[in-house]
């Protein structure tokens, strides 16, 4: 089996193949709109793509707040790629990039039913299930310093 490379996404190509991975994840597959799933946000984000050979299979955004927060958003696999740590292998590239940028705490909003594979990493659910984009959440924390 080839190797799963994780690398920022930084051209144009590499940011256009991460969100052909969210709206095959989030909208075709969740059915989340793509005016919930592309907010605005993406050009003060770091993105990061995971590769197997040449094809892209994963992605997820790191996104900077107030305070030394960074908020963990938009981690999708594609449904072909699950269960082989690619999920993983994404968070752990951006834990690293965000407490060498300097980062204090994670954050994130979990779909309920992915909040374990988050506590796996470390992170700490705190207070009950929410409503986001039609899908149960809960917001995780982690201490990144």
């Amino acid at each position: 089996m080839t190797e799963t490379r994780i690398t920022e996404a930084l051209d144009r190509p590499d940011i256009e193949a991460c969100y052909a991975i969210r709206i095959e994840v989030f909208c075709d597959e969740q059915g989340v709109s793509r005016d919930l799933e592309f907010d605005g946000l993406d050009a003060e984000c770091r993105h990061y793509i995971a590769r197997i050979g040449n094809d892209a299979v994963g992605t997820a955004r790191l996104r900077p707040l107030d305070g030394g927060k960074l908020k963990f958003e938009r981690v999708a696999v594609r449904a072909s790629h699950r269960n082989r740590k690619i999920g993983r292998s994404l968070m752990e590239r951006a834990l690293t990039d965000a407490a060498r940028s300097g980062g204090k705490t994670g954050i994130l909003h979990a779909q309920s039913e992915a909040a374990a594979f988050y506590l796996k990493l470390g992170f700490i659910q705190e207070g009950g299930t929410f409503d986001e984009a039609g899908i149960p959440h809960v917001r995780m924390t982690k201490e990144l310093a």
